[in-house]
C-alpha cells in the first residue's frame, strides 16, 4: 500500500510536540533570530544602536562607522547549546558556527566617509521532533528534522553631516537556504516506509539607514549630557523570493513530488538607543522592534505571528588609558536583554531573557580578542511548549590595519 499519500495529513496535523534535539521554536517562520550588532556589543547584551568608538566594527548602526579611523578587520565564532526541556523530560543540544566577517576602511576621517562589507548569518533552523502517532490503527514514528537558515551580505558606507551627526547607509543582500525532512516509519513492515525532504532557496534586499547624534547636550542645554549619543536605525522590508523543491522517498524510489516559487516578507524594523560613553564606565541601552505581525511567510506558519520587541542594557569598563600592567588594558563588559519574539504558540507568547558577561583581551598594539558569554532562557514548559535554557559563547578578533604592519630594523 502506497503511503505518500499520508503527507499532506500528517504535515497539517503537527502541532508542537516532543523534541529530540534542537531548539524546537524554529520550526516556524524563517527560524531563530540571531541578534548581533558586533563583537564588542555581543558580551553587553545590546545591539549597539548608539554605540560608537574607534576600535571596532559596528555593523548594526552604519552611521556609528564615521568614527573611524584606521582600516580595521573583524571576524568571530559562536558556541550555542541549549538545555531543552517540556512536560515529557529534557535533552542536551549544542553546535558551532561562523558569527560575522567585517571590513571597514576610512576614505576621509575629516568627513567620517568609511565604507564597510560584512556577512553574518541572521536567523538559524536547527531542531529535531519525533512524534508517536497512530493512522489508520497503525502505529508509527514521525521524525521532522529541520536544517539551515538566513544570512546576510552587506555593503554600505558612513558621512558625517556635522561634528555631531552621522549618517549612515548599508544594502543588505539576505540569502539562505531552509530544509526540511519528514519521515514517516512504520511499526509494521509491511507498509512502506516514506520521507519526504522540502528545501526552500530564499534570496532578496533591503536597506538601513543608521544616524548618531552627539549634540544633545547642546539640543537640550545640560552639560550632563555630553557625553551621550543616540542612534537610530530603520531597515526596509524584504521581498525575498522563495523557490521550493520536494523530493519524495520511498523504499524503491525516489521522485521530485514538486517545485513551487512564490516569496517570504521579511518587515520593517527599527531601533533607538543612548550610549553614555565616560572615562571609567560606557553604558549603553537600547530598544529594537519588527512588525513581524505584517509579514507573510511562502509556507504559512501553523503558530500566531506577532510583532517582535528587543530591550537590553549593557555596560563596558574600558581598559585604563594609562595601563601599568596588562589587565589594566582589558575592557570588562555585562549586560542583560529581554526579547518577546514573533511566534506565540498554543495562545502563549514565546518570550526570553539572557544575562552576559565577557573579556577585550589586547593582543597587539591596535588589536583585542573578544570573549563573550550569554546564559538565558526562552519560552516555557506551559500548555505543551518547551523550554530552551541556553549557554552561547563567542571568540572574535578585532584588529587594525596596524596589526599587519611589520616594522623594519634599521
Amino acid at each position: 500500500m502506497n503511503r505518500s499519500v499520508l503527507y499532506p495529513l500528517v504535515f497539517v496535523a503537527l502541532t508542537f510536540s516532543a523534541f529530540a534535539g534542537g531548539p524546537p521554536y524554529s520550526r516556524f517562520g524563517i527560524g531563530d533570530i540571531l541578534y548581533f550588532g558586533s563583537n564588542r556589543s555581543y558580551a553587553m547584551n545590546v545591539m549597539g544602536v548608539a554605540l560608537t568608538g574607534e576600535g571596532y566594527i559596528n555593523i548594526y548602526n552604519p552611521a556609528a562607522l564615521s568614527r573611524l579611523s584606521f582600516t580595521r578587520l573583524a571576524g568571530g565564532f559562536e558556541y550555542r547549546s541549549s538545555s531543552l526541556k517540556d512536560a515529557v523530560g529534557s535533552q542536551n543540544f549544542g553546535t558551532g558556527s561562523f558569527q560575522s566577517l567585517a571590513i571597514a576602511i576610512p576614505v576621509s576621517t575629516n568627513n567620517g566617509i568609511v565604507l564597510f562589507a560584512g556577512a553574518s548569518p541572521t536567523s538559524v533552523v536547527n531542531y529535531d521532533v519525533t512524534i508517536p502517532d497512530v493512522i489508520a490503527g497503525n502505529p508509527l514514528t514521525q521524525n521532522i528534522i529541520g536544517t539551515g537558515g538566513l544570512s546576510a551580505l552587506s555593503l554600505g558606507g558612513s558621512y558625517r553631516l556635522t561634528a555631531d551627526l552621522a549618517l549612515g547607509l548599508m544594502y543588505t543582500y539576505h540569502y539562505g537556504t531552509i530544509q526540511q525532512r519528514l519521515i514517516v516509519d512504520f511499526d509494521d513492515g509491511s507498509f512502506a516506509d516514506n520521507e519526504l525532504r522540502k528545501s526552500f532557496f530564499h534570496s532578496g534586499s533591503s536597506f538601513t539607514l543608521g544616524v548618531t547624534y552627539d549634540g544633545l547636550s547642546n539640543l537640550l542645554g545640560s552639560a550632563s549630557l555630553k557625553p551621550v549619543t543616540l542612534g537610530i536605525v530603520m531597515t526596509t522590508p524584504a521581498s525575498l523570493s522563495v523557490k521550493e523543491e520536494r523530493l519524495l522517498f520511498t523504499q524503491n524510489s525516489a521522485d521530485t513530488a514538486l517545485v513551487r516559487r512564490g516569496s517570504t516578507t521579511l518587515p520593517l524594523s527599527w531601533s533607538a538607543g543612548l550610549a553614555y560613553t565616560g572615562e571609567k564606565v560606557i553604558v549603553v541601552t537600547d530598544v529594537a522592534v519588527q512588525q513581524w505581525g505584517s509579514a507573510n511567510f511562502f509556507e504559512p506558519a501553523s503558530v500566531e505571528i506577532r510583532n517582535s520587541l528587543r530591550a537590553a542594557i549593557g555596560v563596558e569598563i574600558p581598559g585604563r588609558k594609562d595601563p601599568v600592567t596588562y589587565w589594566d588594558r582589558v575592557a570588562y563588559r555585562a549586560g542583560f536583554a529581554y526579547i518577546s519574539s514573533y511566534i506565540s504558540v498554543n495562545g502563549q507568547p514565546v518570550n526570553g531573557w539572557s544575562v552576559s558577561g565577557g573579556l577585550a583581551l589586547p593582543i597587539g598594539p591596535d588589536a583585542r580578542m573578544n570573549l563573550g558569554l550569554q546564559y538565558g532562557s526562552k519560552g516555557t514548559t506551559a500548555n505543551g511548549l518547551t523550554q530552551d535554557n541556553f549557554i552561547r559563547f563567542s571568540v572574535s578578533v578585532d584588529a587594525s590595519e596596524a596589526w599587519f604592519i611589520t616594522i623594519e630594523d634599521d
